[in-house]
């Protein structure tokens, strides 16, 4: 789906995206936003044991074959981290995110919060994803309630320079009971985002003729009384122009042309670690990222939605030949994002970033070497003013779920089985937004 200008003016017009806001038109050098959320969602059913719930690897389980044996030598051997006041296992593709930065600043795994042993109470691909999509549990596969980018996007006040405050890319996008200002915007593509902030090719009449176009624009009149006592139309529309004119004069496209060759595309790609045939994939996850990046470091977007990675639905022998490659190029693309946004929150006190697949993968490996979809699930929090550390654990012999205390985080047969509700009300709690729609208490023992 390609976003042309045209459809950028009428769908920010229509949802009332730039609205009555704030005063002072912010846009690429101020600080960030109130808060930033991010929720990158694998698609197809990671394996957690190869991410972030892995086993030893020499042990031998009734219930579980680790697979190492039949994986690239280079993913056999699983790390040992700390987080929190635990040590636990993770599999070796996501090495990026235990690394300290290059001027000795403290890794990722140092700012998260791992819930495992979640319950999907589904392995059916459509109801898990619009179960973390809304994290709400679904009819089906029909979604119930507003996807959580949407609700996080509703955290601080809008502005001027808040052009999106909702972006979605690559998933679908659900508002039931907010104001249109934080319905999301949605693109399949990352690569598609540049088109909201440059004209289409030959899209242009001329100077001539432009300048007509926004002389009429500009002397169009609502016939809705001054009297009326909501947003005037007309006055949301003239804001609408004016913000789309000063994008498009102001070249904030320059700043999403991940495949330019310009000064700001080439630092883009150094960041992310790409380079320019990789730059040219729309689904290579920092390519991905890299646009996530620039929405939210510019401050045009409070909360971004994202398909980080595809292809994880691995049944047969390209489980040993996929899944550990695809989690390694997820993560690395998700630890570039984090470096970035941790220039102006280095401890991520404003910024939330989540990740996090519809379902895990059977504990056995099936007839045809590979793995099933199974229940347990992990999701990765990021940031946040939240306790760090480890809540919940799949029983080590089967990979079962198990009840968890939810003031200790272990294991308890008194304790609860972890939902995804519990997970997004605990965050929209902790940044100081409504968590009614999530239907839970949150968990307020994880809140700092």
């Amino acid at each position: 789906m390609q976003i042309k200008r045209r459809t950028l003016f009428k769908g920010l017009a229509g949802a009332a995206a730039f609205g009555a806001a704030a005063p002072a038109m912010r846009l690429f050098a101020a600080p960030p936003e109130n808060i930033r959320f991010v929720s990158f969602y694998m698609n197809g059913g990671w394996d957690i044991l190869q991410g972030f719930d892995a086993r030893p690897n020499g042990p031998t389980y009734e219930g579980l074959n680790q697979g190492y044996n039949l994986l690239p030598a280079a993913y056999q051997t699983p790390l040992s981290v700390e987080l929190g006041d635990q040590t636990v296992l993770w599999g070796a593709a996501t090495a990026s995110l235990t690394q300290p930065g290059p001027g000795g600043e403290i890794p990722h795994k140092d700012l998260m919060t791992l819930f495992r042993s979640v319950n999907m109470n589904t392995v059916a691909h459509g109801a898990g994803r619009a179960y973390v999509n809304t994290y709400r549990s679904p009819i089906g596969v029909v979604p119930r309630g507003s996807s959580f980018g949407t609700v996080m996007s509703t955290g601080g006040a809008l502005n001027e320079g808040l052009i999106l405050p909702n972006v979605s890319i690559g998933m679908p996008t659900f508002n039931d009971a907010y104001p249109t200002d934080y319905t999301g915007v949605g693109t399949s593509l990352a690569s598609n985002i540049i088109n909201l902030f440059r004209p289409a090719a030959g899209s242009r009449l001329g100077d001539e003729t432009e300048l007509l176009l926004a002389e009429a624009q500009d002397a169009s009149r609502s016939c809705v009384s001054r009297s009326y006592r909501g947003r005037i139309p007309a006055d949301e529309l003239r804001s609408s122009r004016d913000r789309v004119r000063r994008l498009l004069e102001d070249n904030v496209g320059d700043l999403f042309d991940i495949r330019g060759d310009g000064t700001a595309a080439v630092d883009l790609r150094t960041r992310y670690g790409l380079d320019t045939t990789q730059a040219a994939n729309a689904r290579h996850p920092s390519t991905v990222a890299a646009i996530v990046g620039q929405l939210l470091t510019t401050g045009l977007s409070r909360s971004v939605s994202a398909t980080l990675q595809v292809g994880m639905d691995t049944h047969s022998t390209n489980w040993a030949t996929t899944q550990p490659q695809k989690l390694q190029a997820a993560f690395e693309g998700l630890s570039a994002l984090l470096w970035d946004l941790r220039q102006d929150d280095p401890l991520l006190e404003r910024t939330v970033v989540t990740i996090h697949s519809e379902f895990g993968r059977t504990p056995k490996i099936n007839g045809t070497q590979g793995r099933d979809h199974w229940f347990a699930n992990t999701f990765g929090v990021f940031g946040g003013p939240l306790r760090r550390g480890v809540l919940g654990e799949t029983v080590e012999s089967t990979l079962n779920l198990q009840k968890t205390d939810l003031t200790t985080g272990l294991p308890s047969s008194d304790g609860e089985m972890l939902k995804p509700e519990m997970i997004a009300a605990t965050i929209a709690t902790a940044m100081g937004i409504d968590a009614s729609p999530f239907r839970t208490n949150p968990l307020s023992e994880w809140i700092v």
